[in-house]
């Protein structure tokens, strides 16, 4: 059953890579819509102000938003508040880990029982260097 879920998932893989773009867009505080460069994120910082980045982006616990600097990687942020990286979307399950697709451009997604399904198989989420 998990292998065909996984299957799904990749065959899928190009419909969350478009809606992965839509991620890739963020409205400011004065209302103007920010997009990244295809592949990329963006987020709004604790400030207001929408940061862009070449692959995912999320916001840590500090409001500080930090991006991965792989194109069509994901992003997430642990139960800790810290944000990790992929070379796929990346989910946080409810253990508050964060998991990505093994694939880049892959999906994820959170299953009914807070597990990560992931295009390609799961991998840990990376750090950022220098977050």
């Amino acid at each position: 059953m998990k292998n065909l879920l996984c299957a799904l998932l990749a065959m899928a893989s190009p419909l969350l890579m478009n809606s992965a773009n839509a991620r890739g867009c963020a409205k400011n505080s004065m209302g103007e819509v920010i997009c990244a460069p295809p592949g990329g994120g963006a987020a709004i910082n604790s400030m207001g102000q929408v940061v862009t980045g070449r692959g995912g982006c999320a916001r840590n616990n500090m409001g500080q938003v930090v991006c991965s600097d792989v194109p069509g990687s994901g992003a997430a942020v642990t139960g800790m508040g810290r944000v990790l990286t992929g070379p796929g979307e990346c989910v946080t399950n409810s253990m508050g880990q964060v998991m990505c697709s093994a694939l880049p451009l892959g999906g994820a997604a959170i299953n009914g029982m807070g597990q990560a399904v992931c295009a390609g198989g799961c991998v840990p989420g990376a750090e950022v260097p220098g977050e």
